[in-house]
């Protein structure tokens, strides 16, 4: 059985050209360049992964994070800057994400912020700002981008361009404290007020299927040579109990259980997908369960179980699995490509508490998982992946043909 949502693509990294912060607990940069030093004492919170931190920001405590180690340079080049922003209390002024100023000249003082609770990055008087007015007490993904070559300039929230425009000139800033959580111009500065994680950047423009990816990707384990790795943006590693081989997959290697066997994820809780005030280990939904006739059930839980049943899938085969969900749509399943079942506009009551994921086997809840059969999956898996937003139909046909 394999479960393929999207497709990625490797990128060789030169270093110095990456960063990333991760603000677990610190403002240590993960490659070692540009490690910054917290500013006013500022504390953290649990990250929106469920695992490890993020920084908790008061902007009348003027607490940000100054990275001094290492000038980063970012005057004639394209550039991606990213973060998860948890926006508390926006009264329509500036509030800092990353910054950068030499001076408060053109094309001299970086600011990506949030101006008017709107998304802005901005060269100073060589801007620009987005349409959607934010969201307060929410996860939010926000990037700016910039394409030297063409000057465009670009922001985008939640993996969708919020605002573009072709710039006058290129961004020639070469000096300068980076800082996170907050923007300076000489004798003012613009903090950030709420939670901040996983900011990043990179020395080149990411185009829109990055961003999206980016911005909507959970999880995805390609199980070559089996690695339970996280090749997503998120790091949440899978765990293997019982005996897990190796064998040929779909793309490159797959992983085959054995009788018992299974995957999980690492860390708890995982906040994309949870069930509403009940506890981990006395209740769990099959989201995808293979009935004693073989036929795949796409499920979930809406104070009772409601499924999309698909065909008897055939043995010693590779077959392509897409599961998409909306409140609008309902369940979607796809074999191959193909709808073959939905279930129509359905609500969804796992949404209040963080849930366990497991893949290969229900860890020996068969009795009181909903709907109460399923068990240990004999056979192979291959190209997991796991997003927090809907596929379309032509997006999951491209993706069952990898």
């Amino acid at each position: 059985m394999v479960l393929i949502l999207t497709a990625t693509a490797t990128t060789t990294i030169v270093p110095g050209s990456i960063a990333f912060w991760s603000l677990d607990n610190n403002g240590l940069d993960l490659y070692n360049n540009y490690n910054g030093n917290p500013v006013g004492s500022p504390t953290y919170t649990t990250s929106f992964l469920g695992y490890g931190a993020a920084i908790n920001l008061v902007r009348s405590s003027s607490q940000y994070i100054s990275i001094t180690s290492r000038q980063l340079l970012m005057n004639s080049s394209s550039f991606t800057i990213e973060a998860w922003i948890y926006p508390i209390s926006f009264t329509g002024l500036d509030y800092g994400i990353f910054g950068q100023c030499q001076a408060t000249t053109t094309n001299l003082c970086l600011h990506f912020m949030a101006r008017n609770n709107q998304l802005y990055c901005a060269f100073y008087f060589n801007d620009i700002q987005g349409v959607t007015t934010l969201t307060m007490n929410v996860w939010t993904h926000v990037a700016c981008v910039y394409n030297a070559a063409t000057l465009t300039q670009q922001v985008w929230l939640n993996g969708v361009l919020d605002g573009s425009r072709t710039g006058s000139s290129l961004y020639q800033g070469s000096s300068g404290a980076t800082t996170i959580g907050a923007t300076f111009n000489p004798g003012s500065a613009a903090g950030f007020n709420g939670y901040m994680d996983q900011v990043s950047y990179i020395a080149r423009a990411k185009n829109d299927t990055e961003i999206l990816n980016d911005a909507t990707l959970y999880v995805y384990y390609s199980f070559d040579s089996g690695s339970l790795i996280d090749g997503g943006p998120n790091g949440i590693n899978g765990t293997a109990s019982g005996t897990i081989t190796i064998i040929t997959g779909r793309v490159n290697q797959a992983i085959q259980f054995s009788s018992g066997a299974y995957v999980s994820y690492t860390y708890a809780p995982f906040y994309f997908l949870g069930i509403n005030n009940n506890p981990f280990r006395s209740w769990c939904v099959h989201v995808l369960v293979m009935s004693s006739t073989g036929n795949i059930n796409a499920q979930l839980w809406n104070g009772g179980t409601v499924g999309a049943s698909g065909p008897i899938l055939p043995l010693n085969s590779w077959t392509h699995i897409g599961y998409t969900y909306s409140s609008t749509n309902g369940i979607r399943l796809y074999i191959n490509g193909a709808q073959v079942a939905t279930t129509g506009a359905i609500s969804f009551a796992a949404s209040g508490s963080p849930m366990y994921i497991i893949f290969g086997n229900d860890d020996g809840r068969t009795s009181y998982c909903t709907p109460n059969y399923g068990g240990s999956f004999n056979g192979a898996l291959d190209e997991f992946y796991l997003y927090r937003r809907e596929l379309t139909a032509s997006q999951v046909l491209a993706l069952a043909n990898p």
